[in-house]
């Protein structure tokens, strides 16, 4: 028998406020400790997400109220709120960038956008992003530029790890997580389990993604789940 501590899970998505017929606080952390995870962090993009002081302190308070193991709440960039968030980012686990398109209001195209919070958001606080394929460089540049650290969500594919790696033997301060269905599933998987039950963003790659983040096992900081329970009817489509 192996003896862990409690685990920390950096990226989940618990549905609460907004579709607790999926889950809540409550049923989501149960399910964490459960599987010997005792801290999550808990993504902005709910309904409302978390954009604001208001919106945050709801979801504080809903956490509280809910939550069995311990947790932090990211806040979400938008279009608007840069000089907003960075008021309130002491409070926050981080704050999470949506640059592609995923399973949220909050996806921003425009990189003025990105630089505004690159240089709004306090250096010592993380700052977090969903960067897929060619975007994943695009934001690697600008951090690059603005000399800031940053951390890259669920990569999945080999020209984003290919690029990662780049990125840290030159110097940059960077950082990457990875998930399990990366890892050990494939786009071929999808026969099996069906489409609905498969449907992740990323989503599940080629057998050679695959193999990139094993060859680049090295330089991935952490691995985390991207957690995002669904309702019944969705994952049997």
């Amino acid at each position: 028998m192996l003896r862990l501590p409690g685990l920390i899970d950096v990226h989940v998505h618990l549905r609460e406020p907004g579709a607790t017929h999926k889950e809540d606080f409550a049923s989501g952390t149960a399910a964490a400790l459960a599987g010997g995870v005792t801290m999550v962090g808990v993504m902005p993009n709910t309904h409302p997400a978390f954009i604001d002081q208001e919106t945050f302190l709801l979801g504080r308070k809903l956490a509280r109220l809910g939550a069995r193991c311990d947790y932090a709440l990211y806040l979400g960039a938008g279009p608007d709120n840069a000089e907003k968030l960075a008021e309130i980012g002491s409070q926050a686990m981080g704050l999470k960038m949506y640059l592609n398109d995923t399973f949220t209001t909050l996806r921003m195209d425009d990189v003025t956008l990105w630089k505004k919070h690159f240089e709004h958001w306090p250096r010592h606080l993380p700052l977090v992003a969903h960067a897929e394929g060619r975007t994943t460089a695009a934001v690697l540049f600008l951090a690059r530029i603005i000399n800031r650290p940053i951390h890259i969500c669920h990569v999945a594919r080999r020209e984003e790890i290919e690029v990662i790696r780049m990125a840290k033997e030159s110097g940059m301060q960077v950082t990457c997580e990875v998930a399990p269905h990366h890892l050990f599933l494939t786009a071929k998987d999808l026969e099996v389990i069906g489409q609905g039950r498969g449907q992740v963003k990323p989503p599940l790659c080629t057998e050679d993604d695959q193999k990139a983040l094993w060859d680049n096992m090295d330089i991935i900081d952490c691995f985390a789940t991207d957690h995002g329970k669904a309702a019944v009817n969705q994952s049997s489509l």
